[in-house]
């Protein structure tokens, strides 16, 4: 079963950058005159430089195992499809699920939280979330 994921985080994005501008907008008035103006904006672009080196994945679906005996997901990563990852920690919380998932061979890892407005259809979370419940060994 393939649950299509949405691809809009342009506006997490955009208020994430907003959130930095008021913050840098704020150290740079209380700190005017002191070293700790320069740590404060040398934190913010760090910051800012993580975000965009993390938003490289766009995971565009995953992929639930048709085999029960099938213990790894497929993601489809930038309309190309990669197997065997491992699921490693999950949270699910109330329409919440967060994934840490690591692919065997190559060591990638995938570090999301994903709400039921993620996805196309609002319940794949569901199917999602039993599969991460019960289709564990």
């Amino acid at each position: 079963m393939q649950l299509e994921i949405k691809k809009s985080r342009k506006y997490r994005t955009l208020v994430y950058f907003c959130l930095v501008f008021i913050t840098s907008c704020i150290i740079g008035a209380y700190f005017h005159n002191n070293m700790l103006l320069y740590l404060g904006f040398f934190l913010i672009f760090l910051s800012i430089f993580f975000e965009l080196r993390s938003n490289k994945l766009s995971i565009d679906a995953i992929i639930l195992p048709g085999d029960p005996d099938e213990n790894s997901l497929k993601f489809i990563i930038d309309d190309k499809e990669s197997d065997f990852w491992l699921i490693k920690k999950h949270i699910i919380i109330n329409g919440w699920i967060y994934l840490y998932a690591i692919q065997q061979g190559s060591n990638k890892k995938i570090k999301i939280w994903l709400h039921k407005s993620n996805f196309m259809n609002i319940n794949h979370i569901r199917d999602l979330a039993k599969q991460l419940m019960f289709g564990e060994k």
